[in-house]
Order: C-alpha cells, then structure tokens, then sequence
C-alpha cells in the first residue's frame, strides 16, 4: 500500500471506529445530599465526577432524569439512600455500578463521603475525599473519578491486570545502546463538534516531549500540521458518515506529500510520524463538558517509506470549556499509546538489516 493512502485511510476509519470501544459499564449517579451549612463544593465536585466517567468509553451513564424518576416511583431520596435500596434501584434502571455519597462540612474541609456499589452482588466500596477549602474544585472532582474508577476496577477484579498495563505502558523495555532516530511528525487534528482548530495540535506535542525524554532528536517541518483557518461546521452525524469531510490540512496527497518527504530526507529526518486525533463532545454534564477522542499513529521510515509501526488508542477529557476538554481527550489518548508506540519504533529501526 502505498504511504499517502494508508494514511488517508486512518481518516477513513478513525471517524467510525471512535465510539467502538467496546462494551460499556453502566453506571447510575445520584448527586450527594449536601448537609446543612455545606458549601456547594461537593455537588461541584460530583458533577466534574460525572462528566469524567460520562467521557470514558469504559462507561455508560444512566440518564438523570430516569433514575430520578425510578427514585421518586420508589418513594426514595437520595437523603437516606442505603446500599441495599441503591443496588435495588440500580437494577431497575439497568446499572451495573451505583454511585451516591453526601458531603459534610469539617472546619476548613468539606468531607465528602462517595459510596460506589456493584449492583448485582451489593458489594460496596466507600471512597472518601478531604477537599480543603481553597482547594480547585475541578482538581478535586479528577482526584474523585480517578478513586471511583480504581473502586470499580477493584469490584470488577481487574485491579492488578489494569496496574500492571499502567506501569508496562510506561517504560521502555530497550537496550543501552540502541539508536534513537530523528523523527519529525505530522499529527493533524479533527474535531466532530463545531468549534475552531488551532495550529497547537496535543497529540503531536504530548508525543514529542515523550519520545525527546527518551533520547530521540526532533526536526521541525515547514508545513504545519494543522491547517490554519475558518471551521467548517461538523456534526456528531459524521462519525457515522461513510466517507466523512475531510478539513483542509488534515492530510496530504500527491505532490504535497511528495514535497513532505523530500523535506523530512533534506533535514535529516530518519521516522517521521503520520497520523490523525479526531475529537467530539461526549455529552454535557452541568456546567462541564466530557470529551473523548481517538488517536491513530503510523510511523515510517524515510528512507524508504517502509512502516515501522503503527498504533491507536482512546482517550477522555472534560473541562469547562468545549475546547479544552478535547484537547485533554486527545492528550489521554496519546499518553497512554506512547510509550509501548515508541519502543516499537526503535527497535524496528534498530533491526538487523533495517
């Protein structure tokens, strides 16, 4: 195949693979009952809980105004609300995982007490969370999710399998004396929901601080990753489009991909790193918003436009902003690729007869 049209085909694919990440765990959230004199950081906080799972593919939200009908239909508040009445109206509305709390005032710290409950066994797993008061509150609510999702992933029994592909993700298995190539990349963004692009791309940046941690020269291109310039406007509709809209810059063809690696061998540039991030908004929650994002890489050789690796992987972020929240997505994305992406790279370079 040759390079142009395997990289034009991620942009083929990457749109209608984004939401296939598998089977989903459904979640249900009920906000914490706040006692009185509390400020309203633990609602805050509960809500940025919501958007992170929201944005996770892992995770599938029951809808709000569902659960608070099955509640009310069940003559039950969240005040009060016990494990065994949660894993009852859990399985009414079809969840997997429970999730309720309250939140406290303790002088300076507001306490807030989170309950994650498997449904199907009632297994309950409390998750407690000192929020000082001049802590950030967004700050707080990742600090909660990331402890929400290590309960879950202890309920589910995968502590020790997910531990160990976090710490493998991270580290370079690679001799001493292994040549780190030059590498110089072409990352373009996309984005499903209307908003401007930017000539920053995240997955190209979070890349290349990793890969130049690790002993790896970088050359710049002339040619921006990212084309500059008016969105066109975008729907979620195209991520099931059969052939969606490409935006200008997203990838070259022809003479200008031809122009690319003439550059790329004129700098000395040995891998250079094709691919493509395409974000969306997951859905909105409050005042926040949870994105998510995929993120496809093909690294090739200049030389002789072979492919020495190739890599993608998923990724959730939510923000207030729109923007920003897809950034993070595509950043998550990235960081959790990278590392095993990279060690493919530079032992395939480094291979005899390579």
């Amino acid at each position: 195949m040759k390079l142009s049209n395997h990289f034009a085909a991620f942009l083929a694919t990457s749109f209608a693979t984004l939401a296939s990440a598998g089977a989903a765990i459904s979640v249900a959230i009920t906000p914490p009952v706040t006692a009185a004199g509390t400020t309203g950081v633990g609602a805050f906080v509960f809500e940025v809980l919501e958007a992170q799972l929201s944005g996770k593919a892992d995770y599938d939200l029951v809808d709000r105004k569902r659960l608070s009908d099955m509640l009310a239909e069940q003559s039950l508040g969240a005040a009060g609300l016990t494990q065994d009445q949660a894993s009852k109206v859990g399985k009414l509305v079809g969840a997997k995982y429970y999730i309720f709390g309250e939140s406290k005032q303790a002088g300076e710290r507001t306490a807030i007490q989170c309950r994650v409950v498997q449904v199907e066994s009632g297994l309950l797993k409390p998750v407690l969370l000192i929020v000082p008061n001049d802590e950030d509150p967004m700050k707080a609510g990742d600090q909660l999710a990331t402890q929400v999702n290590d309960a879950i992933i202890k309920l589910e029994g995968k502590a020790a399998k997910e531990q160990a592909t976090a710490e493998a993700g991270q580290k370079l298995n690679l001799p001493a004396d292994a040549k780190r190539p030059t590498v110089a990349f072409r990352i373009p963004e996309v984005s499903v929901t209307p908003q401007a692009r930017t000539a920053d791309p995240a997955a190209e940046k979070s890349l290349e601080s990793f890969l130049q941690a690790n002993g790896c020269k970088m050359v710049q291109l002339s040619r921006p990753s990212q084309a500059v310039g008016p969105a066109p406007a975008a729907t979620i509709t195209v991520l099931t489009a059969p052939s969606p809209a490409v935006p200008q810059g997203a990838h070259l063809e022809g003479q200008e991909h031809e122009d690319l690696l003439i550059e790329a061998r004129a700098k000395g540039v040995e891998v250079i790193i094709l691919g493509v991030a395409t974000s969306e908004r997951a859905t909105q929650i409050g005042n926040f918003t949870a994105a998510r994002a995929r993120v496809e890489l093909s690294a090739v050789r200049v030389g002789d436009s072979r492919i020495l690796a190739t890599t993608s992987g998923y990724g959730v972020g939510s923000d207030l902003s729109n923007f920003v929240a897809e950034k993070k997505a595509i950043e998550s994305a990235t960081e959790k690729i990278q590392a095993a992406f990279a060690e493919k790279i530079i032992v395939a370079f480094n291979a005899p007869g390579a």
